[in-house]
């Protein structure tokens, strides 16, 4: 009773305990599933018509469009510049898709499985038009090879083996252009569909006939906007509020942007630094000059670092850079040239000339590789091998022999110019290039290995050099980054607005520059590398009059601070914005009425010839169907094209307002094209040329419904 009786005085403390334990079980749930959705939303790359594409999933399609290059164009790397471009194209692509296929549904549009299946087996599709896939006698696309390939690929899935990666990077590219055959073909059908609703009519097809097939000559009398001076003209605010509303549709835009205002610094080499380059070279150049073998003078170039590796090979000029091929010819053999600085690739470079000689530029040979128990067996067959073939045994008979094929190939010299080879693969090139047609010689390499070389066919000789260069790009020391960074860094420091940053940059050597629109789609502020974490920053943490934190990026030569300065959201963009565009557009409209204003009286070539600032020149073919370009204004015209066509021949026209001046026009003959009108096609013609114009608007208004949102930034 007393252990109850306790129990009830503490009711209170114990239902609040129950209550917080219950609550802590529940919540826990709730936690871990916020926590969940967290990690999921973190993940995102991006959103198109409410759904998502998570990391991976994007990855996965830059994958997939980073083989299909490899596969189609036959490469194994690409550079920085290369993959963000696939990636774009990669996002790009999954845009449209999205954006297709929910239109398609709707629609009930589909692609079948048969359809794909009848492009495969013709090759009706460029996805399917790339090496792997050609019939190598043809040079055409090959269904059979393409089946060949795939029950190969069954079997060895199959049987467990380890699939070679060369065959699952062509199955991978298979199946990708699968889907983009699909993708492909849907988009056809949907554009097919949508064209229909683009007609044209009897009417309109004879006067767009005829507006093309009549043409005039003219004699022109331009005056240009230019010629009246800025301050002769003024230009009101409510102007510009009048201009704004009637272009307002052109000022629409899509995406959200951002505008920055930013100081890059570069850090680039000092004083000091090119003087301890320049020392380097020297001291590279007295080695060469010393070398007393190839051997040696590859070792001074391996020593120094350099840029061009060294192989002891004859290689065309082509293969050397630009600053020591266009100082090869001049350069005797065994000289070497005095270290010099090339701006243009910032480096510095010496070079020694070991040899010059002449050899073909391509050899038909074939081989023989010999194989023995030891050393002195491999000798032993080597030497009866060279024996029969002295006495004119066939060469592919011999090969069979040793269960080899003995077939010939073409070498050339840019296969090998361009890679740095060892010492074997130097002597086996120096060999075949070395010998004459018909000539066949045992040739023992380093590794112990014996080849019997024919060679069959060599073409025209050509010029060929072997060169020792060492070439050292100018980079600037630890001690002068330091230095730079430092200064910088209290520059930063000291000003943390934007207004005194930039009334203060000047004066310490740094231009605040401005770049408007910035997008999530951005690889780079300003083109410089490794920005990802200042793009976040502009769209993740930043205020509009917030200034950034100092970031390192480039390739750890930049030093860079960004302040935001405006936010652009989806829509039309402000007037305020828009503010020097207006202007520029308002005033060249204004110079037009004055000129206009000068020349209404004018009523003859004649009278149009005396007036100021006056330019006369002869346009032919004008019709109007086209807008007329003036080379003395620089701009097209299409009233100018719409007066021609109006006016008969010897009449005078004008003055015309034009975009970029005012036009007068004497008509000095009048044609007709050699086109025969025929009304079916020029209406299918005209409503395929509507569904085009149409293409891009309807595009961008799938664009704006689906809310796209790109977060590649965050990631890459």
């Amino acid at each position: 009773m007393a252990a109850l009786q306790k129990i009830r005085s503490k009711g209170v403390l114990l239902v609040t305990i129950i209550a917080v334990a219950l609550f802590l079980f529940v919540a826990g749930d709730l936690f871990r599933g916020l926590e969940s959705l967290f990690m999921k939303s973190s993940q995102q790359v991006g959103e198109v018509e409410g759904k998502s594409i998570s990391i991976q999933e994007y990855q996965k399609l830059v994958d997939d469009m980073q083989t299909y290059y490899e596969v189609a164009q036959q490469k194994s790397s690409f550079s920085e510049d290369e993959l963000n471009r696939i990636k774009d194209e990669a996002w790009q692509t999954y845009v449209q898709q999205q954006l297709i296929q929910t239109q398609c549904e709707k629609l009930g549009l589909a692609v079948s499985d048969a359809e794909i299946s009848d492009i495969v087996k013709t090759g009706y599709s460029q996805m399917l038009q790339v090496p792997v896939f050609m019939n190598q006698q043809t040079g055409r696309y090959d269904y059979a090879t393409v089946n060949q390939f795939l029950t190969e690929y069954k079997k060895l899935k199959e049987s467990g083996t380890q699939i070679p990666e060369e065959y699952e990077k062509v199955y991978k590219y298979y199946l990708f252009a699968q889907r983009q055959i699909r993708d492909q073909l849907l988009t056809q059908k949907y554009q097919v569909l949508l064209s229909q609703c683009f007609l044209s009519n009897p009417v309109e097809a004879k006067q767009a006939f005829e507006s093309r097939a009549e043409e005039s000559d003219l004699l022109i009398a331009a005056i240009p906007a230019a010629s009246v001076k800025d301050d002769d003209v003024k230009v009101t605010d409510e102007e510009l509020t009048a201009k704004y509303n009637e272009d307002k549709e052109q000022y629409q835009q899509f995406i959200e942007t951002r505008d920055v205002k930013i100081i890059d610094v570069p850090v680039v080499a000092s004083e000091a630094d090119k003087q301890a380059a320049e020392k380097e070279i020297g001291e590279a150049a007295s080695k060469l000059a010393a070398a007393t073998s190839n051997a040696t003078a590859g070792n001074v170039t391996r020593q120094a670092t350099s840029l061009l590796p060294y192989s002891d090979v004859y290689k065309m000029k082509e293969a050397f850079p630009s600053m020591v091929s266009s100082t090869l010819d001049s350069t005797a053999v065994g000289s070497v040239k005095a270290p010099a600085f090339d701006a243009m690739t910032n480096t510095y470079y010496t070079y020694k000339v070991l040899g010059k000689t002449t050899q073909p530029d391509s050899v038909l040979f074939r081989q023989l590789g010999v194989i023995g128990k030891d050393e002195a067996d491999i000798a032993k067959k080597a030497d009866s091998i060279m024996t029969a073939l002295s006495a004119g045994a066939n060469f592919k008979e011999i090969a069979k022999k040793y269960n080899q094929v003995g077939d010939s190939s073409w070498v050339a010299t840019a296969q090998y110019q361009n890679a740095t080879l060892g010492a074997d693969d130097a002597l086996y090139i120096n060999t075949i290039f070395g010998m004459n047609a018909g000539e066949t010689k045992k040739l023992k390499l380093e590794n112990g290995s014996t080849i019997i070389l024919q060679v069959m066919k060599t073409t025209n000789p050509v010029t060929k050099y072997n060169v020792a260069a060492v070439v050292k790009e100018l980079k600037f020391s630890d001690e002068t980054y330091s230095k730079e960074y430092n200064k910088f860094s209290s520059f930063v420091a000291a000003n943390t607005t934007l207004e005194s940053m930039e009334a203060n940059a000047a004066k310490s050597g740094y231009v605040v520059r401005p770049l408007n629109d910035v997008t999530t789609s951005a690889h780079g502020i300003s083109g410089i590398r490794a920005t990802r974490d200042a793009l976040k920053w502009v769209f993740d943490d930043a205020k509009v009059g917030d200034i950034s934190p100092l970031y390192e990026c480039g390739s750890n030569d930049h030093l860079l601070v960004v302040a935001l300065t405006g936010i652009n959201k989806e829509g039309y963009r402000s007037q305020e914005k828009l503010k020097d565009e207006l202007t520029e557009i308002v005033k060249n409209e204004k110079k037009v009425a004055k000129i206009y204003e000068s020349a209404k009286n004018v009523k003859s070539m004649a009278e149009a010839q005396k007036l100021k600032d006056v330019v006369v020149d002869t346009l032919k073919h004008v019709s109007f169907s086209a807008p007329a370009f003036i080379a003395s204004t620089g701009a097209s015209e299409p009233l100018v094209s719409a007066v021609a066509a109006k006016t008969a021949k010897g009449a005078f026209a004008g003055p015309v307002k034009g975009n970029n001046g005012v036009y007068m026009m004497q008509v000095i003959d009048k044609t007709k094209t050699a086109e025969k009108f025929d009304a079916k096609n020029e209406e299918a013609s005209i409503g395929m040329n509507h569904f085009r114009n149409a293409s891009s608007t309807i595009i961008n208004s799938l664009y704006m419904k689906a809310k796209v949102k790109d977060n590649r930034y965050k990631f890459f």
